[in-house]
């Protein structure tokens, strides 16, 4: 082959070589995360959960709410029932590790164990006759999200 045959090849072989490198990505420099630092992004193809919300409980018809509380954390006077004669139904709902405690003062404890990412709901009816004035509270951790509904 003479120089007049080969130079159209060398030229053709440099630019399809320098048409291909420019072409091609440069290799990307690494990513460092300083020490101690965590992702807060989930690996590709696996799905967040995201818990739903508390709610208050629901109540059955012909039933009247006395007294309502939540969705919230930590301990709390509810408030006063008035005095009467009707059944209590409490019904309450809970989530987070930790133990609870409905107190209907005077002289009623419903103590309970909350679950960590599961919705505990809980039903209690209470025939107390003629009955004062109960002062309702919840004894709670901060760890623990709760709703009350208390109806006659």
């Amino acid at each position: 082959m003479t120089i007049r045959q080969v130079a159209p090849l060398l030229i053709s072989s440099t630019l399809a070589l320098s048409a291909a490198a420019c072409a091609a990505s440069p290799p990307a420099d690494p990513v460092t995360e300083p020490r101690g630092a965590t992702s807060s992004a989930a690996p590709a193809g696996t799905a967040v959960a995201t818990p739903s919300p508390l709610r208050l409980p629901g109540m059955d018809t012909g039933t009247k709410t006395v007294l309502k509380a939540g969705p919230r954390k930590g301990s709390m006077v509810v408030g006063d029932i008035p005095p009467g004669k009707d059944e209590l139904w409490v019904l309450f709902k809970c989530r987070g590790q930790g133990k609870v405690e409905i107190v209907l003062e005077p002289g009623i404890n419903m103590p309970f164990t909350c679950l960590d990412d599961v919705v505990s709901p809980i039903m209690n009816r209470l025939d107390l006759g003629e009955r004062k004035t109960l002062t309702v509270r919840i004894q709670a951790t901060d760890a623990v999200e709760w709703a009350l509904r208390i109806t006659r």
